[in-house]
């Protein structure tokens, strides 16, 4: 999937005067986003997931300085300030110790589908977990992660729709933002209804 730079632009242009988020939320994400400024103003960010790069004008617009976003599929955004990789690229740049780290990443709607399949992934039943737990170790120290995913509306229950996505109840949610700190839960009031959360790297 392509976007040449003037599809791109004009994204970046719509972003700064309305909600581009394709998932639709209740204008909470950004006011969020904003909350941290000081966290992507001038920073390396990533985008775990996209269909569109509506995440990526958003961080832009923002202030990050550079964007890599990290996605199965060939993928090519026609920016200077956005690189694309396969998730297979960035564990070969981390494992050969080319990997930049990043101060900010951003995700939503992706980590609940990891390890199902749908899109390539290998199948694991803690491919979720096993993401974010790699994505801790491509954050900077007291960096911060922003991850939306699919909320139960039983907070005491999971459940996997198969093989389309994870539905995180609370214990579930527990182990995905184990060893973060979490800053911020807010619920998107979004159709699938993504609980979105901030949260920082911290050190034992």
């Amino acid at each position: 999937m392509n976007f040449p730079a003037e599809q791109f632009r004009r994204l970046l242009e719509l972003e700064r005067v309305q909600n581009v988020n394709r998932y639709r939320d209740k204008n909470v994400v950004k006011p969020l986003l904003k909350k941290y400024a000081r966290a992507i103003r001038g920073k390396n960010a990533a985008v775990v997931g996209t269909q569109t790069p509506w995440a990526e004008a958003m961080l832009l617009n923002l202030g990050a300085r550079h964007v890599t976003t990290i996605e199965y599929r060939k993928l090519m955004i026609a920016d200077n300030r956005v690189t694309t990789v396969t998730p297979y690229q960035m564990a070969e740049r981390f494992s050969s110790g080319r990997a930049e780290w990043f101060d900010v990443v951003f995700t939503y709607s992706s980590l609940e589908h990891s390890g199902l399949g749908r899109y390539g992934d290998p199948l694991t039943p803690f491919g979720d977990l096993e993401a974010t737990a790699q994505l801790w170790c491509m954050v900077r120290p007291g960096g911060l992660l922003v991850v939306a995913v699919h909320e139960s509306r039983n907070r005491r229950s999971c459940s996997v729709m198969w093989n389309g996505a994870r539905i995180y109840g609370t214990e579930r949610l527990q182990h995905l933002t184990a060893n973060w700190r979490v800053l911020d839960a807010q619920n998107a009031g979004d159709y699938w209804r993504h609980g979105v959360y901030v949260l920082q790297k911290i050190l034992n």
